[in-house]
């Protein structure tokens, strides 16, 4: 049993128990059945749910603001509104001053 192997990346199942780390993504696929109480145990369930940042409403709205200027001054760029693009330009500059501020950039 714990001389099995992963064969996308060569790591054995003695490697993640005497480390506790896996060696690549494929490695879930052939330890699952072995690994999955240990999994449980270290991380309180068996399920990647990630992490996301906590932001406020107002945060929320900066970023996708700023994002979707961003794409705007591009599409602006690609039709030749050189006008739009430096006034979009000036805004951009603008929020991202604000969200730099704000720890978000």
């Amino acid at each position: 049993m714990y001389d099995k192997v992963c064969k996308n990346c060569g790591t054995y199942l003695s490697d993640f128990y005497r480390t506790g780390m896996l060696g690549c993504p494929k490695c879930y696929d052939a330890f699952g059945k072995e690994i999955s109480d240990a999994i449980k145990e270290i991380q309180a369930g068996d399920l990647h749910v990630g992490k996301v940042p906590p932001f406020s409403s107002e945060e929320k709205e900066l970023l996708y603001r700023y994002e979707r200027l961003f794409k705007e001054k591009e599409t602006a760029v690609m039709e030749g509104r050189f006008s739009d693009v430096k006034a979009i330009s000036e805004e951009l500059i603008r929020l991202k001053e604000k969200l730099t501020e704000m720890g978000l950039l």
